[in-house]
């Protein structure tokens, strides 16, 4: 089955830093907490460990958000808000130190303002593991990475189904879940400013040319050999393919710098363009929201009459591809008919409307699925991976609507700049083409 990658449409961007084959290129987005101010057994390190750990992936190209002294709400606000930058991004990653418990074989990360009085107060009043990781699983980011710094000593010893340390979360696809030490141990807080393990994972994220893995058994090596073996990190890998945090490389010679931090400036000039362009969409968003929106469903199939051979003269060709003199581009491997609308920035609503407006040679024209928008995708080909016959063009990204629907008020679209269909608000209208499509088998 087809996994749909769920992400919202105007603020995709590439990030092209630390990936190979199979794992693609992409956006990356961050979730960093650090609890320290326990009423009940505060600890040393966990704030700084997570503003440090901010620092350092905002440095590899996240997009970051971090909460200290976080409370319940607070941290499942900043869950929530994870998970919907992870619906535009497909590398997730999240860090977390603080308290953490395992109650009846589950683990649960405790917010600053807990009040406990029996175990079942800690599956209510904590944030559980599970539940961050499966929402990453459900945004269905590519590469999910989670870091649990919180196998610190029960602050809680005696209640009923409790157990020192943290047990193993069952990995899904394309997931990679260290502790820092393992299942059931206890981790230490650091006697400076970070944590043993955060310390040793603050030296390694940032070693160009690691694999996530490869850091990580670095991070363990140090740990280990740092405490006379009395605290081992552990982890635990789904990831069908190698993900590299701060650049692929063989070494982080001096070249090998230079490339990345031209890169990472390259990503700094988008990060600002892509700025600008929320504020812009901002505006648009507030000056259409007086517009009408329709509930619509996958259209329909008209048929329509065979078109005359006068308007069918063919004036060009690219490869499997004809143009007719009429504006008309045949598929000719599946048969299907295209003819790109107004090359312009255009809302889900506005290709709706141009769709059944048009009457070109017969009519039966009708908006595309997301699987023929996905056939039309040719990598290399034209400026977008699309045949230049039809005409729609963008600086840089370009998105084509389908006439599928997502609930009221959202829309699926095909992105050209990597085939990849998508879902986002039919408001929308930055780099979005509208194109109409008829088949002969239509009707």
């Amino acid at each position: 089955m087809h996994k749909r990658i769920i992400i919202l449409t105007f603020i995709c961007m590439v990030c092209f830093l630390g990936l190979i084959n199979p794992v693609e290129a992409a956006t990356r987005t961050a979730l960093v907490i650090g609890n320290s101010n326990y009423k009940t057994a505060p600890l040393r390190n966990p704030a700084n460990d997570a503003r440090d750990m901010a620092k350092v992936l905002k440095d590899l190209g996240f997009e970051v958000v971090w909460k200290v002294n976080a409370g319940q709400r607070e941290m499942d606000a900043a869950v929530e808000k994870f998970y919907r930058n992870l619906n535009e991004a497909r590398v997730g990653f999240f860090y977390y130190a603080g308290h953490g418990m395992q109650v009846d074989g589950s683990n649960y990360l405790l917010p600053v303002d807990i009040q406990v009085k029996s175990s079942a107060d800690i599956k209510y009043r904590a944030v559980k593991a599970d539940w961050i990781l499966a929402k990453m699983e459900d945004s269905g980011s590519k590469v999910n990475i989670v870091v649990l710094d919180a196998c610190r000593d029960n602050p809680f010893r005696g209640l009923r189904g409790t157990g020192s340390g943290l047990v193993p979360i069952q990995s899904v696809r394309g997931s990679f879940i260290a502790y820092a030490t393992s299942p059931g141990s206890v981790a230490r807080d650091g006697s400076g400013r970070n944590g043993v393990y955060t310390t040793h994972l603050l030296k390694n994220i940032k070693r160009s040319g690691l694999t996530v893995e490869e850091v990580f058994r670095e991070v363990r090596k140090g740990v280990a050999q740092g405490t006379n073996f009395k605290q081992i990190p552990w982890d635990s890998s789904s990831l069908m393919g190698a993900f590299y945090m701060a650049g692929k490389g063989s070494g982080g010679n001096d070249a090998e710098r230079h490339r990345f931090e031209q890169e990472q400036a390259r990503l700094e000039k988008e990060r600002r363009e892509f700025e600008q362009a929320k504020l812009e969409f901002e505006r648009k968003r507030q000056k259409s929201q007086s517009q009408p929106i329709e509930v619509a469903s996958v259209p329909s199939k008209p048929s329509y009459t065979r078109p005359s051979s006068s308007s069918s003269n063919v004036i060009n060709r690219d490869g499997i591809y004809v143009a007719y003199a009429n504006g008309i581009v045949k598929d000719t491997k599946s048969g299907l008919e295209w003819k790109a609308g107004p090359n312009r920035d255009t809302n889900w609503n506005e290709a709706r409307s141009w769709v059944r407006s048009l009457n070109l040679d017969g009519g039966g024209w009708r908006m595309p699925t997301t699987d023929e928008l996905e056939g039309l995708y040719k990598k290399g080909m034209g400026s977008h991976n699309l045949t230049s016959l039809l005409k729609a063009t963008s600086k840089k990204y370009l998105w084509v609507w389908s006439g599928e629907t997502k609930g009221s008020s959202d829309a699926w679209d095909v992105y050209f700049n990597n085939g990849v269909r998508n879902w986002g608000s039919r408001d929308l209208s930055p780099n979005k083409r509208a194109f109409a499509v008829r088949s002969r088998g239509d009707g």
